[in-house]
């Protein structure tokens, strides 16, 4: 009994470990792409948001010398400024140069000891000023929130911040924007991609095994109308898991930010995430949309059209499975590529003939409302182009009978 059950266990080892590609793709990927989730991917996604590495200035109008204290506590550095130079650093605040203003009442300490919350009167006011969509913002904004707030409860919240003025001055909810540029296009391509593999591995190799292709290619069909038909159909498909995906994301970004601004609220005040908390697609046109389902769509049919061409050539649907699933690590790589470009603001016109790294560059111009129609048409039509000679490919594949072989 003993023996026969080790016989059986000796036989599946040296299944498992006789095959290179099921060790490669079972016990090395699933711990290299873990690692570089987290040792790369997440922490370069949390710099691109919150943008940890660029720090901005803060500079103050009047700040009173116990705020200047626990500013430095914080580790704020104050820059102190004239009420005549208010002008100039809320226009650099105004064009994204990552620096704050706060402004503070002439005799600050003595309005806020000689206020009283029961007289009715107004309490004397900070006003901060910020560009939600600097990329400094988050980091540095928590920083200046939470101390203000614990100034507040010294002193039993004798003050009032942003009361009628001051405030983000980002245009037409550019922060919002900024935030949804930086994380959906790589979700969106990821979705995409893995919606291609699974219809392609079941639409073209495991057709391939149960001989439906051979079968198909024997009837008045000619293999370009078969490929073209099936790179179509595969990429609506694809198309479709990328949205629902993103419309999840979505969906459920706002219940997350709130539960997190909770938890922070009962810890430090910090408030920071509730400017990101009204995210909603309301702010985008109907051109807008329309364009960016232009541009999925033609990302879809290139991605649909390689991972076609490498399904053809596995022998069965879990090899090609095999095959692609390294694939993930690459887009996202050219993802965060593409999200690093767009926060730096470079935008080269020839960037946009590059395959996949085009269509996550317009994803990324779309979702911040920066996107240029040029770059928008030779985007889509690079991708058309190069899936029409894919597609062109793994038509001259279905003639090949070495290739058609199953197994």
């Amino acid at each position: 009994m003993k023996n026969k059950t080790l016989l059986v266990a000796k036989k599946e080892w040296d299944r498992f470990f006789g095959d290179p590609r099921m060790v490669i793709s079972s016990l090395i990927f699933p711990g290299i792409f873990l690692y570089i989730i987290y040792a790369f991917v997440a922490p370069i996604m949390m710099d691109l948001v919150i943008g940890v590495n660029k720090k901005g200035t803060v500079f103050a109008v009047n700040p009173p010398p116990v705020i200047q204290l626990i500013f430095d506590h914080a580790g704020i550095n104050l820059s102190l400024i004239q009420d005549s130079e208010k002008e100039i650093i809320l226009e650099g605040i105004e064009q994204k140069d990552g620096n704050f203003l706060v402004v503070f009442p002439s005799y600050f300490e003595e309005k806020v000891s000689a206020y009283d919350v029961r007289s009715g009167e107004t309490a004397p006011e900070i006003f901060l000023y910020y560009n939600s969509s600097s990329d400094s913002f988050i980091e540095l904004y928590s920083k200046i929130n939470t101390s203000l707030i614990l100034y507040e409860k010294s002193v039993a919240k004798k003050f009032d911040i942003n009361r009628s003025g001051g405030g983000d001055m980002a245009h037409d909810g550019k922060g919002k924007r900024h935030f949804l540029s930086a994380i959906l296009p790589m979700f969106l391509i990821v979705f995409i991609f893995h919606g291609a593999m699974a219809a392609s591995t079941a639409a073209i190799t495991g057709e391939k095994e149960q001989g439906i292709l051979a079968t198909l290619l024997i009837t008045p069909i000619t293999a370009i109308e078969l490929a073209v038909g099936k790179v179509f159909a595969i990429s609506i498909d694809s198309f479709l898991c990328g949205i629902s995906g993103a419309l999840g994301i979505l969906l459920s970004l706002p219940k997350f930010i709130e539960s997190l601004n909770s938890k922070l609220n009962d810890t430090q005040g910090l408030s920071a995430i509730t400017i990101l908390g009204a995210i909603n697609i309301s702010q985008y046109t109907i051109v807008d949309l329309v364009v960016l389902t232009l541009v999925l769509l033609s990302g879809s049919c290139l991605i649909v059209t390689f991972i076609a061409i490498v399904s053809i050539y596995a022998r069965t649907a879990k090899e090609a499975q095999m095959l692609l699933s390294p694939m993930i690590i690459i887009f996202m790589l050219i993802s965060l590529f593409s999200a690093f470009n767009n926060s730096s603001g470079i935008k080269e016109f020839s960037y946009y003939a590059i395959p996949v790294y085009n269509s996550l560059q317009c994803l990324n111009d779309i979702f911040d409302k920066s996107y240029i129609f040029k770059h928008i048409a030779l985007t889509i039509g690079s991708n058309l182009f190069l899936s029409a000679v894919g597609s062109f490919a793994l038509s001259r594949l279905f003639k090949n009978e070495k290739i058609m072989a199953a197994g």
